[in-house]
């Protein structure tokens, strides 16, 4: 069956975003003092801001240091970043133009809803997406599927009428395990074991290959049942 929505993880799928995340991180932290490399900086791309900025006062010996109040210095810094920015993958705006009408569309992000909004704002793709499923809006992060099943309830549609393109080993758990079909998108991320037996694309061009597996459209181009 031809799914009736499309989901799509943000950060890595819709927007690379991971050099605004270490710039905002080492522009924040050099307020300490701090020079940190991008080697470091960049673990911040895939980890819980809490989690990564915990992990490094407790290897500086820092203890109750203000975790909300540098976070959120951290968080204003990536907004802007991300407002002034906005780097979008090739293939996002013809993807969304091709299933405009034809399915759901939505964003199941681990980052915050104004990081979403800012991109999506900034690219002139605002009125796309008919739910974004956020930070804020679940008690637990991929790889706990809350996030696309909160998405499909939101949006009135099974997870089994639905489809999911992810670019993390979590985000590929988080998917299947709610339910929905779901398609590796690598960008940045070269195909390995975190695939599994999930089909793997580079990334999403040429759009009519990632419509044409799930449905939409056949061999020819016209569009799928």
């Amino acid at each position: 069956m031809t799914p009736l929505a499309l989901l799509l993880d943000f950060d890595g799928v819709v927007a690379d975003t991971e050099n605004h995340h270490v710039a905002a991180w080492q522009r924040t932290l050099a307020a300490l003092g701090w020079m940190v490399p991008d080697a470091i900086a960049s673990r911040a791309a895939e980890a819980d801001d809490r989690d990564f900025l915990r992990g490094l006062f407790a290897e500086a010996g820092i203890e109750d240091a203000d975790l909300d109040g540098w976070i959120a210095r951290k968080q204003a810094l990536t907004r802007e970043l991300l407002r002034h920015s906005p780097r979008v993958y090739p293939g996002v705006h013809q993807l969304v133009e091709r299933l405009r009408g034809r399915a759901k569309l939505g964003v199941v992000s681990g980052t915050w809803r104004e990081n979403v909004e800012a991109v999506l704002e900034s690219a002139g793709l605002a009125d796309a997406f008919d739910v974004i499923v956020a930070k804020e809006d679940v008690k637990a992060p991929k790889p706990d599927p809350e996030g696309y099943a909160t998405a499909v309830r939101l949006l009135g549609v099974k997870p089994k009428r639905a489809a999911a393109l992810e670019d993390s080993p979590a985000g590929v758990a988080a998917a299947r395990e709610a339910g929905l079909t779901c398609l590796a998108v690598g960008h940045r991320r070269e195909f390995g074991p975190w695939v599994g037996d999930t089909i793997y694309f580079t990334g999403l061009e040429p759009v009519s290959m990632i419509l044409r597996h799930l449905g939409w459209e056949d061999s020819t181009g016209a569009e799928g049942r």
